[in-house]
């Protein structure tokens, strides 16, 4: 769960920081490595490894997955994105 939420930090600050544009383009790439890593925390097993591939299907799993537990967790996704 550490690892997850490390990540997510360092994501929701991309995130801002993009729509503000803010961000090199190199910069954006890293924060879409950052997503892409903490979305398949959402998996099972080896799929959580960073260079896995995923079939679009997985990954619409790993990202529906994500959405509802950010919902779930609303208030803890909040302060993450507030620092």
């Amino acid at each position: 769960m550490e690892d997850l939420l490390t990540l997510l930090e360092v994501y929701y600050q991309c995130a801002a920081l993009a729509e503000a544009h803010q961000l090199t383009q190199i910069e954006r790439f890293a924060c879409n490595e950052t997503y892409q890593q903490a979305k398949r925390l959402f998996l099972d097993g080896p799929l959580q490894h960073p260079g896995s591939i995923l079939t679009p299907e997985q990954n619409t799993q790993a990202y529906l997955r994500f959405k509802s537990w950010e919902i779930e967790n609303a208030d803890l996704v909040a302060m993450l994105r507030s620092h």
